[in-house]
């Protein structure tokens, strides 16, 4: 067969088969994306329904702590005043709290007071009994501290409640926890219809400890904690999403259903068959245009043109050139064959040119520098900067791996490596060094991955900076050492009041006559304040020892709460109230517990110098990708935008007597973590420093 017939046959076949394919690709991918898409808005309003509904528990919590940590309540809860429930307690608060029920339970496990409203009849009703067994249920009345609440949902037999419990304190969370104060509202058909409304999706719940509809029965089996939402088709018109509620002890309690039409469904349907046309339709008419050209213009100079070009690369002489006849689009292709070939041969000139000055700057830059494989950890290349700063000689590195010369666990150094090869630059911070004399050396590394001789390798970018730490390290303890003068005269009021206490039992005792009970009084009162005195005096000594620069796995949220402990009497002092918001799960990072609490407690000094009469500061973590982020926000005057734009340069301060060198040693510390610190002012007043550190993984 000859080359015309194959190519015109070739043609044939592939248009009709470009065309099948096109028509399984259309029909299979396209309308499996509108059946995801539609999937995905139907979970999207399942899951917008369910949160609709736990947001009710969201709205009950927030009412029950208001009333829980409140004076009167707590009073009330004691001697059961009528006042309270006079003005407190009558039907408008119910509709304007949208409450089924409020119970005031002692935490004998008496219930001191409670009252149903009927809110669809707009009145109050008898307390239905099973309400009562909620009182003694440990995991609605039980609460492990002062600021500890409950959510959750519970079967009773006219309705499931949403009730939210919290623990009655006064009104600056102080216990004993007196009782618990129980807010619930019931999930009615009306109170369905009216998120319903709101959500603007037709909205069912079922109850699972009653008997269900066939489809809920085999959603109840399919959904779990991982599968939050379950979609299934009715039909070719209709399309149901399922997700589950859970209630106080964990169980699956209720079924929300959310019925749609499958408009995206029927609209994929038409959108496929209306591309099969158009493709069988351009399929058809491409063919014929392709046929007839490549027979008339293309096949016999296209052959030759490639026999050419062949030949070219087989022999690897970029000097020949291919013969260019012709004005049209297969001349042109042929000077352009030529002017690459003219661009190769420049290239290969420029390419030589290029690594003859790339080896002259390497070796004369004033830095050092390392090419490393990051699976092994082998030096592949090294200049003479980064040879003096080690002191080996380049075949000496051949023979060896980053992980000999730095004094850190390979593991870690491997963490590192995987890292700059995944995001690109990466600030490896300061290690330890082992040079082959013995003589100890900082240094500073920054990596970034590499093309060099077609494979991937990291690039190290290596700086001495063992002078500057040692530096750095004597402005950190002359830092330590004013912020130990700043607590002292913290301290010396909280250091008074258990030596006034002491001396004034050792009077009692030594020079008045009292009986052996009242003297042992008296002496059990002597030992109690000598050992906060003692506790005083280790806070005080743990902060004042000096750095060990042992870098350990802590949490962030002890070295906070170390700080805190520190300066609690000089917030107390000051007014100032603390408010946290530190998680329980918060990850470990890799450091100095010292240095750490140094940065903390620094500021939270700047703090109390900038509220001086009294303000709020709150300190905030949460959890990033790869970092753990704190924030430290007061309600001060704010810094002004010139010193701002230098609060972390040394000697830089806006207090009277201050040194200017505790936030530059801040800065300082926190970027030898691999960390970031930051300072700006809050749009309400106050300023807000945000504190970054890289997560430790094993």
């Amino acid at each position: 067969m000859s080359l015309r017939q194959r190519t015109l046959f070739t043609v044939v076949i592939v248009n009709v088969g470009l065309i099948a394919v096109l028509y399984l690709v259309f029909l299979v991918n396209l309308l499996n994306s509108y059946t995801q898409l539609e999937k995905r808005e139907v979970e999207e309003e399942t899951r917008r329904a369910a949160l609709a509904l736990k947001g009710i528990l969201e709205e009950l919590y927030r009412q029950n702590e208001d009333w829980g940590a409140w004076d009167d309540t707590y009073q009330f809860v004691g001697d059961r005043n009528e006042d309270y429930i006079h003005y407190n307690l009558g039907d408008a608060v119910f509709e304007n709290l949208r409450l089924n029920l409020m119970l005031f339970v002692h935490a004998s496990g008496r219930v001191v007071y409670g009252k149903a409203y009927d809110l669809e009849n707009h009145r109050e009703v008898p307390l239905p009994t099973a309400v009562y067994s909620l009182a003694s249920d440990p995991a609605i009345t039980h609460h492990a501290t002062t600021r500890a609440g409950r959510v959750g949902i519970v079967l009773l037999p006219d309705a499931p409640l949403f009730f939210s419990s919290w623990p009655i304190v006064d009104s600056l969370y102080r216990g004993p926890i007196r009782g618990t104060l129980l807010f619930g509202r019931y999930l009615t058909p009306g109170e369905t219809e009216r998120v319903s409304a709101f959500l603007n999706v037709p909205i069912s719940i079922y109850r699972l400890d009653q008997p269900v509809p066939s489809e809920i029965q085999i959603a109840r089996s399919v959904l779990t904690t991982e599968t939050a939402v379950l979609v299934h088709p009715l039909g070719e018109s209709l399309i149901a999403g399922y997700s589950p509620l859970y209630d106080v002890y964990g169980e699956p309690a209720l079924i929300v259903r959310v019925e749609l039409p499958r408009t995206i469904y029927q609209q994929g349907r038409a959108t496929t068959r209306y591309y099969f046309a158009s493709l069988l339709a351009i399929g058809l008419i491409f063919l014929f245009i392709s046929a007839v050209l490549l027979e008339k213009l293309v096949l016999s100079r296209l052959t030759r043109l490639s026999a050419e070009v062949t030949g070219i690369g087989k022999s690897g002489d970029f000097t020949r050139r291919v013969r260019v006849q012709g004005k049209d689009e297969l001349s042109s292709l042929a000077a352009a064959i030529n002017r690459m070939l003219d661009a190769l041969q420049q290239a290969q000139r420029e390419q030589a040119e290029s690594e003859a000055r790339y080896r002259v700057l390497v070796e004369q830059a004033s830095e050092g520098i390392a090419l490393i494989e990051p699976q092994t950890g082998r030096f592949v290349e090294t200049n003479a900067a980064f040879q003096n700063i080690v002191g080996y000689t380049e075949d000496e590195l051949r023979q060896s791996t980053v992980y000999d010369l730095m004094e850190e666990a390979p593991a870690h150094l491997e963490q590192d490596i995987r890292r700059a090869m995944a995001e690109g630059v990466h600030f490896f911070g300061e290690r330890n060094c082992r040079r082959k004399d013995s003589l100890p050396v900082v240094v500073e590394i920054n990596a970034n991955p590499i093309r060099y001789r077609g494979e991937e390798i990291l690039c190290l970018l290596v700086r001495d900076v063992t002078e500057r730490k040692r530096m750095e390290q004597y402005l950190i303890q002359t830092e330590r050492i004013a912020a130990m003068g700043q607590l002292a005269a913290a301290l010396t009021h909280e250091i008074n009041n258990p030596l006034h206490s002491v001396w004034t039992a050792l009077e009692l005792v030594m020079d008045f006559p009292i009986e052996e009970a009242e003297k042992q009084e008296y002496l059990r009162a002597i030992r109690r304040e000598i050992r906060r005195l003692m506790n005083i005096s280790r806070r005080i000594l743990d902060f004042a020892r000096p750095s060990r620069e042992e870098r350990l796995p802590l949490p962030v949220a002890d070295v906070i709460r170390h700080a805190l402990d520190l300066v609690e009497r000089e917030f107390q002092s000051h007014r100032i109230q603390v408010r946290t918001a530190i998680p329980g799960d918060l990850p470990s990072v890799l450091g100095s517990h010292e240095q750490l609490t140094q940065v903390f407690l620094n500021l939270f000094l700047n703090a109390i110098d900038a509220m001086p009469d009294g303000g709020l500061l709150e300190i905030a973590a949460r959890t990033e990708p790869s970092h753990v982020v704190v924030t430290v926000t007061d309600t001060g005057p704010g810094i002004s935008p010139e010193v701002m734009a230098r609060i972390f340069e040394p000697f830089v301060t806006t207090k009277k007597n201050g040194t200017g060198l505790g936030l530059a040693i801040s800065q300082g510390i926190i970027q030898q973590h691999g960390g970031t610190i930051t300072a700006a002012n809050a749009p309400q007043g106050g300023t807000i420093f945000t504190i970054t550190l890289p997560i430790f993984s094993e």
